[in-house]
């Protein structure tokens, strides 16, 4: 793997090779095997971009033709200095190695990269950085017009309830709500499951307006059969259970919706702050909060939490000027 842009060869092909001669493997690209694990489409696609620029800073057409298995750790740390150089945030870099120890898994596990440089690339430390959390939690009245905003009796109305309930309700991605599926729903116990973040299964249980909401959804419009617990609703008014949103759609329905609701500004993952945030000013532990979000680290769950917020905005009302 070259530091310095190199002139691609068209023999490189399309992978790494495990073996020569007649009689060898078809040869495994670490990068596609390491996207293939990743269940969420949006993953994919951010992860793809994010090595697709790397294997372009060392010399190559695209992820397909980098020989991965020859990533050393002065490769990464070089890639990982230049986008610090370039000012690009700490998150940012740390999702760059993340792809990167991926790949240099896939790599290893191909038997194209070795035991020694695979432990070099894993051990390497994400950048540390701080810096002030953003969005925002909704009142208890934004909430409530949000969900008022799909009162009439239509499949959109009805479909984008459930969406906007589930995410504020349960605390749900917008990247899990098109991966739904109605197999996996259990109304009668009022609970789902779920694969989120990281390829982890999860079981969420949904508060009695809630499981309200995705109730009307089912029995009203979509029906029982198996398949997306949520689709696409086309002009004609037919309802696919096979053809998906996606994230950016769920965020589409989001603003959409708070406008029409007369809301100051709020994204998708507003919902899910204001879920994080409600539970613990209800003094839920942590711990549990955690495990509803579907976090790998405590840490993560704090940066949610939006009750710091409001005690300073009451505390500087009461200074004196």
């Amino acid at each position: 793997m070259a530091l310095e842009p190199t002139v691609v060869s068209p023999t490189i092909g399309t992978g790494l090779s495990t073996g020569t001669g007649s009689g060898a493997q078809p040869p495994v690209n670490a990068a596609l095997a390491y996207l293939a694990t990743l269940h969420s489409p949006t993953s994919r696609k951010s992860m793809a971009s994010k090595l697709n620029m790397l294997a372009r800073w060392a010399g190559y057409a695209d992820l397909r033709v980098c020989p991965w298995g020859e990533l050393k750790t002065e490769h990464v740390l070089a890639f990982l200095a230049r986008q610090e150089k370039e000012g690009k945030a700490g998150s940012t870099s740390n999702c760059y190695l993340a792809a990167i120890k991926g790949v240099a898994k896939a790599a290893w596990l191909a038997r194209s990269m070795s035991h020694e440089d695979y432990l070099r690339i894993e051990s390497l430390k994400q950048r540390r950085f701080y810096r002030l959390p953003t969005g925002r939690s909704l009142s208890f009245d934004e909430s409530h017009k949000l969900i008022q905003s799909c009162a009439n009796n239509t499949a959109i109305d009805a479909r984008d309830r459930a969406i906007l309930s589930l995410m504020l309700g349960c605390g749900l991605r917008r990247g899990e709500i098109p991966l739904l599926r109605m197999e996996k729903v259990d109304l009668n116990n009022r609970s789902l499951t779920l694969v989120g973040k990281g390829n982890k299964e999860r079981r969420v249980f949904m508060p009695a307006p809630v499981a309200q909401a995705v109730e009307i959804w089912v029995s009203r419009w979509r029906g029982n059969t198996d398949g997306l617990l949520f689709g696409r609703i086309y002009k004609n008014g037919r309802i696919s259970v096979e053809d998906p949103l996606d994230a950016s759609s769920v965020g589409r329905i989001t603003k959409r919706r708070m406008e029409e609701a007369n809301h100051e500004s709020a994204t998708a993952h507003d919902l899910r702050r204001t879920f994080a945030t409600r539970l613990l000013a209800n003094n839920v532990d942590i711990v549990t909060v955690k495990n509803m979000m579907g976090h790998a680290n405590i840490s993560t769950t704090a940066m949610y939490d939006r009750r710091g917020d409001e005690a300073m905005r009451r505390a500087a009302e009461m200074a004196i000027l």
